[in-house]
């Protein structure tokens, strides 16, 4: 757990490479986009805790639009990010060689806050929220890319319901 936490500055800055703030792949995660918040059909509220969401499945229909409303109880900050399976693994790929570059230069870097297409990052004790238009894709799911995060727990699956 100490190990964890003594890299949370740096996984922050990790995840706020370019890159990832266009989703876990750089060009903006599959899944869906951004939507109006003004066409919300269903508002979703989520806790982050120190290595679970409070959700673990998620049904959604294609072309729904939810708000997102993500609460972090725990003391480590947390990401929530909707992407398919294997964005979720590229961006953990990124986040895992940006620590390592560092680690190596010995720049150690923090940041208070982030947004990211598809998702949000949320600091402890705070809550961020964001909407979104799903749209029918394969393996969606939602997750914490944050190192060892995802391996612990932190995501779901999205499924399409007719």
């Amino acid at each position: 757990m100490l190990l964890r936490r003594s890299f949370v500055a740096v996984l922050a800055l990790a995840a706020a490479t370019p890159a990832s703030a266009h989703g876990p792949t750089g060009h903006g995660p599959s899944g869906g986009r951004p939507g109006d918040p003004g066409q919300v059909t269903r508002t979703v509220e989520v806790t982050a805790t120190d290595n679970a969401f409070s959700l673990k499945v998620l049904d959604v229909r294609d072309g729904e639009t939810v708000r997102f409303v993500v609460r972090n109880t725990g003391i480590d900050p947390h990401e929530f990010i909707i992407g398919t399976i294997t964005e979720h693994a590229e961006h953990r790929r990124m986040m895992k060689e940006m620590i390592d570059r560092q680690k190596k230069d010995g720049h150690v870097h923090s940041m208070t806050s982030m947004e990211h297409e598809g998702g949000v990052w949320i600091e402890p004790g705070k809550t961020a929220s964001f909407v979104w238009i799903f749209a029918r894709t394969p393996d969606l799911e939602f997750a914490c890319n944050i190192l060892g995060h995802y391996e612990d727990g932190m995501r779901g699956e999205i499924y399409f319901i007719p």
